[in-house]
């Protein structure tokens, strides 16, 4: 853990690298010191349908779902990490937010398999 979810309004991809920002929130979520490097998970979603409050208005909305035990403080600066590195990549989308929210134990599971070889 933690599952970092980028979700953006497909017009940002025309002015920036999806990937050098999917790196930047991994690389930020790293340097939180709250995290091991082998557990962070980050994704991006585009989307072509959505509405804002303006037309036009880009979007950038972060999600990192992270297991339960971290202090409110903790949280509240591993936010302000993912949004300043989000911010130095794109700094003109026109919304920027950061979300953290605890995934609820009692009811996630996972399956993992080892790399088998080849």
């Amino acid at each position: 853990m933690p599952h970092c979810i980028i979700e953006y309004s497909s017009d940002v991809e025309q002015k920036c690298s999806i990937r050098e920002l999917v790196s930047a929130v991994h690389q930020s979520t790293l340097e939180s010191g709250l995290f091991k490097a082998e557990d962070i998970k980050s994704r991006a979603i585009p989307y072509e349908h959505f509405q804002t409050a303006q037309p036009e208005q880009s979007f950038v909305h972060i999600t990192a779902r992270i297991m339960k035990g971290r202090t409110s403080e903790q949280k509240k600066s591993l936010s302000q990490k993912v949004l300043n590195a989000a911010d130095q990549i794109i700094p003109w989308v026109n919304i920027l937010s950061v979300e953290i929210l605890d995934i609820d134990t009692d009811c996630y599971s996972k399956r993992m398999v080892q790399n088998q070889p080849a």
